[in-house]
């Protein structure tokens, strides 16, 4: 079972979930997440565990953080980004741990295959890496924090303090392996149709894709830690294989499950 913790920044905020992976051979893409919607959310701060597993070719296990805007409802002004860690052997060719980016709607887009995002000069942290400090379930936990926010390049002082956007938006990326995050890139305003101006929507959750004869471990792989006080609603595509708990008033939650 992993564990997360969620920082809610600037102004208001949410969690849901989203099927960023899809699998043509692959029987089942199961996700454990906590649901909102709300105005205006300027950015969030999820810190997670983060975990390793040994799974097979056509397996995935892992985590993601995205923000959305739904715009009017039609699919050309939905927008989204999305960042997580996760273990996926038919990209990379290895079950390791791996940072990475997701390019939402365009299929089977990852990392720095999808245009777009801008790297930070002579960051070594970048969308695929591998994640080589992983948690050990019975024993020491290792963190990665991930940190999206809306920053305005430019700014014209009004009164009270309160100040006016002018030039474009970014969605700044930080990440942090048990360690405060630092700024490894951002997503420039000019890719979005409605999510340049703000995000309607977050999505956090852990998900996997697994073939029904033999389920993928999802979080630690191991059960359940404990339980806490609800602050959000959940959801779970099928919560007899893997569960999520209700988020506490300190902001975490656990999700996941055991292999079978």
């Amino acid at each position: 079972m992993g564990k997360v913790g969620l920082l809610i920044v600037f102004s208001s905020f949410l969690v849901i979930i989203h099927n960023i992976f899809e699998c043509h051979v692959c029987a089942v893409n199961l996700v454990a997440a906590h649901i909102m919607s709300m105005q205006n959310i300027h950015g969030i701060e999820v810190t997670s565990d983060v975990y390793g597993f040994s799974i097979d070719q056509d397996e995935q296990s892992g985590i993601f953080v995205q923000i959305i805007n739904r715009g009017d409802g039609t699919k050309s002004s939905f927008d989204g980004l999305s960042v997580g860690w996760h273990v996926y052997p038919g990209l990379y060719g290895d079950s390791k741990t791996h940072f990475y980016r997701d390019g939402y709607q365009r299929t089977g887009c990852y990392n720095l295959k999808c245009p777009g995002f801008v790297p930070e000069a002579n960051v070594p942290m970048v969308p695929g890496v591998v994640i080589h400090a992983v948690s050990d379930p019975n024993g020491v936990k290792r963190t990665i924090i991930f940190k999206i926010l809306k920053k305005c390049s430019s700014y014209f002082p009004m009164v009270m303090q309160v100040w006016l956007c002018l030039e474009t938006y970014y969605w700044l990326v930080h990440l942090g392996f048990d360690s405060e995050p630092y700024l490894i890139g951002r997503f420039p305003k000019s890719l979005f149709t409605s999510l340049g101006n703000q995000a309607n929507e977050i999505q956090l959750a852990g998900t996997v894709v697994t073939p029904t004869t033999h389920l993928a471990p999802m979080g630690s792989g191991s059960k359940q830690s404990y339980m806490v006080r609800q602050d959000l609603p959940t959801f779970m595509t099928d919560k007899n294989i893997y569960s999520v708990s209700p988020v506490g008033v300190d902001g975490k939650f656990t999700y996941g499950g055991p292999l079978e």
